[in-house]
C-alpha cells in the first residue's frame, strides 16, 4: 500500500479550493484541518471526469465527508472510502480570523 500526506490548503484566510488529486488508484482518504480562529466548513469533493480530458470541471460533494470548523482547533474528516477519478478539498469560510491549513492523507496502490 502506498500512502501520501500533503498539505493541500495552506494558511487560507478566505474560501479556498485545493488543486485536484488524481485518485483512480486510491482507496481511502482522510482530511485534517488546523484553524487558528476561522469558522467555516471543510468538504471533500469528487469528480469522475475523464483523466485524459485535462483538469476536471464537474464536482460533487462526497456524502458524509464534511466537517464544521468552529474556531481555533483541529478538525477531522475520518477515513473515507473513495472510488473516483479525482478528489479535492474545499474550505468555505464563514467568519472569524486566523488562517486554516488542511492536510490530505491518501492510501492506495
Amino acid at each position: 500500500m502506498k500512502q501520501s500526506d500533503n498539505t493541500v490548503i495552506s494558511n487560507a484566510t478566505s474560501s479556498t479550493i485545493s488543486p485536484p488529486t488524481q485518485s483512480e488508484n486510491l482507496f481511502y482518504c482522510s482530511v485534517q484541518s488546523i484553524s487558528a480562529g476561522s469558522v467555516g466548513t471543510i468538504t471533500i469533493q469528487c469528480s469522475n471526469d475523464n483523466p485524459t480530458s485535462g483538469s476536471p470541471t464537474n464536482w460533487s460533494p462526497i456524502p458524509g465527508a464534511t466537517v464544521s470548523v468552529t474556531g481555533s482547533g483541529v478538525f477531522l474528516i475520518p477515513t473515507t472510502q473513495i472510488c473516483y477519478e479525482w478528489i479535492r478539498v474545499v474550505y468555505s469560510y464563514s467568519s472569524g480570523s486566523g488562517p486554516v491549513s488542511v492536510n490530505l492523507k491518501t492510501q492506495g496502490e
